[in-house]
């Protein structure tokens, strides 16, 4: 699909949907073109439109160069953001006289927002839509980094809840209701977010990488092309925004592994309580089994077989074995 904007009767507006208004557009929008576009367009202007494959290409020299007068940069762009399943797919801006040309394969809602602000403004250079749509898809990044923070935060105190004290009950009332139980937290669902977050910033992160590369190269650009004086400045600017982010990118990187490594230990201690039930049951049997396996002794010189309590006694001798190291693992505070 083509998209042509042109600047008519002091407006931006959208001249059309097809190859007629080439020559008037000053920016062309090539949403997953065809072949018979891309050769159309390569035969108006004499650029070669980048393929996907090429665009997806990650060497410095495939994204960032310039051919036969027209400048080509290439970034990531983050698409699909309102949830964690974002996509990244790549998009090419193509600098070529006083025209811009995009070749992209998603739809973002940065770039349809910002169209529909352009129509309700004057007109714009093909360095200033350039420089415009750049600052949409950064806002856009940070908007979507500054929801993962809040998002964070949200597990941080997932995982770290404090329960609210219960309110004291009278003894009377306590045996006849006890308090229940707080329930087990479910440390699954929360190493899930975890890691949806992670995949989520690493996306953010490489995006925000390839945007501050290209401007990099697009102040360089600018101050060759000298048709726009002030785009030069709004990349410089845009670069310390993209560097901010980048920065803070980073912190929540780190703070997600610190919340991996605390849930990890969570499910430690979850799992070590576990086993220091079993640990404590073994040792409580223990003795009763050891009085068991005396009395069921087939000896014929043992006392207590003729005794008429001695069934009682080493039932009673059983269960006293088994409440005294109960009370002492409770005196030491093990339980």
């Amino acid at each position: 699909m083509i998209r042509t904007y042109a600047n008519q009767s002091d407006r931006f507006v959208l001249a059309g949907e097809d190859l007629a208004a080439l020559d008037t557009a000053v920016w062309i929008d090539l949403l997953r073109p065809s072949k018979d576009e891309e050769t159309a367009m390569e035969r108006a202007f004499g650029v070669d439109v980048p393929t996907r494959e090429e665009m997806s290409e990650i060497e410095i020299s495939s994204r960032l160069y310039t051919e036969d007068g027209a400048h080509f940069m290439t970034a990531m762009m983050l698409s699909h953001t309102d949830g964690d399943n974002v996509m990244l797919s790549p998009v090419t801006f193509v600098l070529s006289g006083e025209r811009l040309i995009t070749v992209r394969y998603e739809e973002p809602r940065a770039i349809d927002t910002f169209v529909a602000r352009c129509q309700k403004a004057g007109t714009f250079t093909a360095e200033g839509l350039f420089a415009g749509l750049l600052e949409g898809l950064i806002e856009r990044a940070g908007d979507v980094l500054e929801r993962t923070g809040h998002e964070l935060d949200g597990v941080s105190r997932e995982i770290f809840a404090i329960p609210p004290p219960a309110p004291k009950q009278a003894p009377v009332a306590a045996l006849l209701k006890p308090e229940p139980k707080p329930k087990p937290r479910d440390f699954q669902s929360v190493l899930e977010q975890i890691g949806r977050k992670g995949d989520l910033l690493s996306k953010l992160y490489e995006s925000l990488v390839s945007i501050q590369r290209l401007l990099s190269y697009a102040a360089a650009a600018a101050q060759v092309r000298k048709q726009d004086k002030e785009a030069a400045g709004r990349f410089k600017s845009l670069s310390r925004d993209v560097q901010a982010l980048i920065d803070h990118a980073s912190f929540l990187t780190q703070k997600i592994n610190f919340l991996l490594d605390a849930t990890l230990g969570m499910i430690n201690i979850q799992q070590t309580g576990i086993i220091k039930i079993f640990s404590v049951a073994a040792v409580v049997f223990l003795p009763p089994t050891l009085i068991a396996s005396i009395y069921g002794m087939n000896f014929d010189f043992m006392p207590e077989l003729a005794w008429p309590y001695g069934y009682p006694f080493a039932l009673v001798l059983m269960v006293i074995s088994a409440i005294v190291p109960y009370q002492f693992f409770k005196w030491q505070r093990w339980l």
